[in-house]
């Protein structure tokens, strides 16, 4: 009897155990195809004395971002 409930338990994991293992993820989401008037984020420097340089650029970058974000909230 128990070799019986052993068989019949391990039949259920196995069932369970296939159907969640056969299950395809989720597509991703769909990506944004970005539009060409957005401005593209400065590259990072690879030298040290570029940095200042682009402390600055960067932190243009993200106002604008946020002006332009700010325009086109309804």
């Amino acid at each position: 009897m128990r070799m019986v409930m052993l068989l019949i338990v391990l039949a259920i994991i196995g069932l369970t155990l296939a159907r969640w293992l056969g299950h395809k993820p989720p597509p991703p989401p769909p990506v944004s195809q970005e539009t060409p008037d957005r401005a593209t984020p400065p590259a990072v420097p690879t030298r040290p004395e570029d940095l200042k340089a682009f402390e600055k650029d960067i932190n243009r970058f993200m106002q604008d971002a946020a002006r332009q974000r700010q325009e086109n909230a309804p």
